[in-house]
């Protein structure tokens, strides 16, 4: 019968032990719910901004291509092209990012492409 005592012991702390890890389960799962939540919030929003990475690359590069862009009047520029045009006078005539951005309606993630294509050499 002494044993009886210690056993009942064991066997309370051995419950315990299992509810603990059953607890500490529920919440790993949980965080791992809010984790995987954020990274598909977070695919979104980068789909979301390369897809508009890439319309802005296409609509750069046409202007780039437009013959009728270079040595012309403002006049000829077609107005979806316009804002570009000018950003890329005032990067060239020294302009920072953030007033070329400002001053022609664009992001300063725009202006900074755009300034990146610039300064790049044609090969």
């Amino acid at each position: 019968m002494t044993e009886s005592p210690l056993l009942l012991w064991l066997l309370a702390a051995a419950l315990l032990a299992t509810v603990a890890c059953g607890v500490w389960c529920m919440l790993l799962s949980n965080r791992i719910g809010r984790i995987q939540s954020q990274l598909n919030s977070t695919a979104k929003d980068l789909t979301t901004l390369k897809s508009g990475a890439i319309g802005m690359g296409q609509r750069i590069l046409a202007m780039e291509s437009s013959s009728s862009v270079r040595g012309t009047d403002a006049d000829d520029i077609p107005a979806s092209v316009r804002p570009y045009s000018e950003a890329t006078h005032l990067l060239e005539m020294g302009v920072s990012r953030e007033e070329v951005a400002s001053r022609c309606g664009l992001s300063r993630a725009e202006s900074s492409l755009l300034d990146a294509l610039r300064k790049k050499p044609t090969a």
